[in-house]
Order: C-alpha cells, then sequence, then structure tokens
C-alpha cells in the first residue's frame, strides 16, 4: 500500500471553468469575472425569452405533478401568479411527459430532484426553455393524530425520491422499528394513504400534513432546488395575433 506522500497525484492541479487559475492549495481563488457574466447573461437571455413567449401566448398550458399541494405544484402556481399561463396537474411525471408529447399542455415542469429528469433532457423532442432555484415546503414523517402504534413492522408510504429524508430525521424511539415502504407517486399521494389506513407513516411535505390533518413526528426545512421547464422542439409555442 502506498504511502500518504506516495499516493499524492503529481499531476497539476484541475482548473475549475469558474476559476481564472487552477485550484489553490490555499486562500481564495480568482473569479473569471468575465465568465460569470457570460452564465449570468445566459440565463438571464434563456428566461427573458421564455416569458416572452408566455406574453405572447397567454394561455400557455404548463403541467406538472399533481394533485394539488405537491411541492411542483407550489412551483407552478408561483409561476402562474406572476405569468399568464395556466396549470394542469398530473398523476406521474410519466404521464407529465406524455402529455407534452401528445400536446395536451405547452410546457412542462419538473425538479431537479425527480431521479427521472434525464428521460427529458435527452428526449430528441424536447428543449430546456429556463430554469431557476426555489426551495420546497418543510418535508418529513408524519402520522395520524393517534401515532404509528406498536406494530411490529412499520409501513411507511413515499415517493423514491424522497426516502432518504426518513433515514435522515427519524426520531431514536423509531430508529430501529423494521418497516417496509409503500410507494407513493407524490408527496400528496403519501399523505393520503397514510390517512387512509395504508401505511403507518409517510415522507411528506407541510401542505400534506394540514391537508390530511396529520400529525409530525419529525420534520426539516425544505431544500432549495433547481426546477427546469420543458417546451417541444417541434411545436413551439404560437404568438396569438
Amino acid at each position: 500500500m502506498a504511502s500518504p506522500t506516495e499516493a499524492r497525484p503529481t499531476d497539476p492541479l484541475p482548473t475549475d471553468p469558474l476559476l481564472s487559475d487552477p485550484l489553490p492549495t490555499g486562500g481564495e481563488a480568482a473569479i473569471d469575472t468575465d465568465l460569470v457574466d457570460r452564465l449570468v447573461d445566459e440565463y438571464s437571455a434563456r428566461w427573458t425569452g421564455l416569458v416572452d413567449r408566455w406574453a405572447t401566448a397567454p394561455g400557455t398550458v404548463l403541467g406538472t405533478l399533481g394533485p394539488s399541494g405537491t411541492s411542483s405544484h407550489l412551483a407552478a402556481d408561483f409561476l402562474a401568479e406572476r405569468y399568464p399561463i395556466s396549470l394542469r396537474l398530473y398523476p406521474t411525471f410519466d404521464e407529465v411527459l406524455a402529455a407534452l408529447l401528445a400536446g395536451e399542455v405547452d410546457v412542462v415542469l419538473v425538479p431537479s430532484a425527480y431521479s427521472g429528469l434525464t428521460s427529458f433532457h435527452w428526449h430528441r423532442e424536447l428543449e430546456l426553455l429556463g430554469f431557476f432555484p426555489r426551495a420546497t415546503p418543510a418535508y418529513g414523517i408524519a402520522s395520524r393524530a393517534e401515532g404509528p402504534g406498536d406494530k411490529p413492522e412499520l409501513r411507511v408510504s413515499a415517493m423514491w425520491e424522497v426516502r432518504r429524508i426518513y433515514h435522515e430525521v427519524v426520531p431514536a424511539e423509531l430508529r430501529d422499528r423494521p418497516f417496509t415502504w409503500v410507494d407513493a407517486e407524490s408527496t400528496q399521494q403519501a399523505a393520503e394513504i397514510l390517512a387512509a389506513g395504508g401505511s403507518d407513516l409517510a415522507v411528506t411535505n407541510d401542505p400534506g400534513v394540514r391537508a390530511y390533518r396529520l400529525s409530525w413526528v419529525a420534520n426539516r426545512p425544505g431544500a432549495e432546488i433547481v426546477w427546469t421547464v420543458f417546451g417541444s422542439r417541434t411545436r413551439p409555442l404560437t404568438p396569438v395575433e
């Protein structure tokens, strides 16, 4: 086994594209302000172009994951409050993608945290129109008012993408309790499953807790993620005459 000295690479330090010089071993890096300005300009131009298209085609339909109260719906609603677009919600992101390809919606909103985002990025018929950062609501583990009970094995309803939150926030008294996952397509469906008795706990968000009158077992602040807006390459938005 090589010693730490022997294992240390002798090649030049890697270069960060946002830095004017190779990454330093200490101190502050010199920022390439020209590159930063170009990135800012590109972001601004892309978003301005999208907003201008919405302005010239009022009534644009944006599709995303529902039902009402999902983090995707809240981010879409944030846009609908500011731009002349309407929303259409779907039970799964597969259906969101199919709706865009079929022309049922004009654009779609997909979070960077979605595990299947590559199916949008790599689709030949789609183009990335814009993106923006926005925090989600609080997430965590919820139960019905009476608590999870003392079953030998718990059932936890959750989307695949947020299951890690369970392990992050689970309290000590539940940490060693065996459990099985109950699949859900959204945070709201996870809460709905719990409220209907299909699970003992749910990984959901704050709107889900309030909508289904659940109780927090443990939670954490929301995460700031990047929201992506995709449209069709072959069916661009049509300006209103």
